[in-house]
């Protein structure tokens, strides 16, 4: 419904825009060649009516002309006896040399004799013209037709390839925008609240506002890094006191919802950006916590080659898999987000030069980082 919203009036004012140039040009071309053929026939009567003339002056009669009666209808006026010596059609009163009504082309030309011993008024009519109007008139506007339906289809090509990705596009950052104010406000009603608590219970209410300000520092942190493109900062690291690190992040929230760690590590050094990779971990875990079912385990594998992490609940589609990466891509609404976690974790990865793998299926999702040193291509 919402494609069609604007969708429809985009195509029709294309098409019909389309259509009315077309028309516009097509009635231009159709009268410019009809005086084209007009005038050709024009010529053609001149000619004839010079040969008609030739002919009295030759022979000082009309029975030459007579004999040519049958190339075109004419009539033959005697400007002295003022009376038809020969007529084969009424002729509409017109002042000039020439005459066109429902596409019949009429001329009356003076001739005379040697000495002018006879003088007429040659009165001819030529129907020709009419089956090359009509001729012409069916071409031109069977070629605008076939012009229009092409147009058609360009105008549908375009909506579909060109418009409906960009009206996804901004679906997408609609329900971005919405789901942003959702997001922070729900942190800071929090922190509201427990700061008017507060003095009720303490440590509850400081462990409310201490949860609410990390969400929104990583809402923060998410937003401005998909603002930015910052370079790789290379330097060699412990990958598993930055897993540890970044775990501390999360208890409190893996706490609110009964959700315990289960970690298996190995303590070994990589060459890479430790930032990125830290928000790599973040994302994944936050991630991991915002769909796991309450009261559930978090396994977190760390070796040298590799970083997993499998959380137990919600799962994903197999026919979204494949757009999970996609920025502002969200597939369940009720546990939050804005879609952009995953689109950075993979940006980094790209970044870093690491593989990125997902599995999702009964009741368990599965991401899986192979870990290498990065290299200066």
């Amino acid at each position: 419904m919402y494609s069609k919203k604007y969708v429809l009036p985009i195509f029709l004012l294309y098409t019909l825009s389309s259509m009315f140039f077309l028309v516009g040009f097509a009635t231009m071309y159709y009268e410019e060649s009809k005086s084209r053929i007009i005038e050709r026939h024009k010529i053609r009567l001149e000619s004839f009516s010079k040969e008609l003339e030739y002919l009295l002056r030759l022979n000082n009669n009309i029975d030459n002309i007579m004999k040519l009666k049958s190339l075109y209808p004419i009539n033959l006026y005697n400007i002295k006896t003022h009376r038809y010596i020969y007529k084969s059609f009424e002729i509409p009163k017109f002042k000039g040399e020439f005459y066109i009504t429902d596409n019949t082309l009429y001329m009356k030309e003076n001739i005379h004799s040697r000495m002018r011993q006879i003088e007429l008024i040659v009165e001819l009519k030529n129907q020709d013209i009419k089956d090359e109007i009509t001729n012409l008139f069916w071409r031109v506007w069977f070629i605008a037709g076939i012009v229009f339906v092409f147009i058609g289809l360009i105008a549908y090509i375009l909506v579909k390839l060109a418009y409906l990705p960009l009206l996804a596009q901004i679906r997408a950052l609609n329900n971005f925008i919405t789901d942003t104010t959702h997001e922070i406000n729900t942190p800071l009603s929090v922190i509201l609240m427990s700061s008017e608590m507060f003095d009720k219970n303490p440590s509850k209410y400081l462990e409310n506002i201490k949860i609410a300000a990390k969400t929104l520092s990583g809402i923060y942190n998410d937003l401005a890094l998909n603002l930015k493109n910052n370079p790789n900062n290379i330097s060699k690291f412990d990958v598993q006191s930055l897993l540890d690190s970044r775990i501390k992040l999360f208890e409190l929230s893996a706490n609110a919802k009964g959700i315990e760690f289960r970690i298996n590590s190995n303590s070994f050094e990589l060459n890479s950006d430790m930032q990125k990779l830290g928000k790599i971990i973040d994302n994944l875990i936050s991630n991991a916590i915002k769909y796991s079912s309450k009261n559930s385990n978090i396994i977190i594998n760390l070796d040298k080659n590799y970083f997993e992490i499998i959380n137990f609940g919600t799962v994903i589609s197999k026919e979204n898999l494949g757009k999970i990466y996609d920025k502002f891509s969200r597939f369940d609404t009720q546990n939050g987000g804005f879609g952009i976690g995953l689109s950075l974790v993979k940006r980094y990865c790209d970044e870093l030069d690491l593989d990125i793998e997902c599995q999702s299926g009964n009741n368990q999702t599965k991401f899986k980082i192979t870990l290498r040193d990065f290299k200066i291509k």
